[in-house]
């Protein structure tokens, strides 16, 4: 005998003598589900859409096994988690997670865990350096957030904020300035006039 699931109805019959297997009854299955689209495409226009779509084209990864050796230029955002050996310029954001070892400017550079640099950073809006990454070299940048270590002078236009694993042995130069308890500053500190 032998059991077998047809729509719900367990069917039972005969089979022959050499095979007496029995199949177990199969639990019904449920339909795949299509993922609705994320939420944030949901409420987007067709004309932020087009821009996310854009920027996406734009965008230069430089992947972890990928050592470039010379200047690179973008005009869309970079994401580098490899290394490059050369001058990075951008008129977006850039994000490190590998090493560089040259000068960055761009719109706004975030240097992530890990992110080594040596080189000199401009960036017009914010520089952000996460907990356990470095930089050696100067910083300038409107607003800036370090958690992190740098070796090199600090320039910064409106406000600094040294989170608590922060370690900066070099002058500070801003208009404001906010530390959490740990942060170290090895310089001179100098606050700019209000205007």
């Amino acid at each position: 005998m032998f059991k077998k699931k047809l729509g719900g109805i367990i069917q039972v019959g005969d089979t022959d003598e050499d095979t007496m297997d029995t199949v177990a009854a199969e639990e019904p299955t449920m339909p795949e589900v299509q993922s609705a689209p994320v939420s944030e495409d949901v409420w987007d226009s067709d004309e932020e859409k087009a821009a996310k779509r854009e920027v996406q084209e734009q965008s230069t990864v430089i992947g972890k096994a990928a050592v470039i050796t010379g200047d690179l230029t973008a005009k869309g955002p970079i994401t580098v988690t490899g290394m490059v050996q050369g001058n990075i310029a951008c008129e977006d954001k850039v994000c490190i997670r590998g090493e560089v070892v040259g000068n960055i400017a761009g719109k706004s550079i975030l240097v992530m865990t890990g992110g080594r640099i040596r080189g000199n950073i401009t960036s017009v809006t914010d520089l952000v350096l996460q907990v356990d990454a470095s930089i050696e070299g100067d910083l300038v940048a409107a607003q800036m957030s370090l958690d992190g270590n740098l070796t090199g002078n600090i320039n910064c236009s409106g406000d600094l904020c040294l989170g608590a694993k922060s370690v900066v042995t070099g002058d500070i130069s801003t208009k404001d300035i906010s530390t959490t308890l740990g942060a170290q500053i090895n310089g001179r500190v100098e606050m700019k006039k209000r205007g």
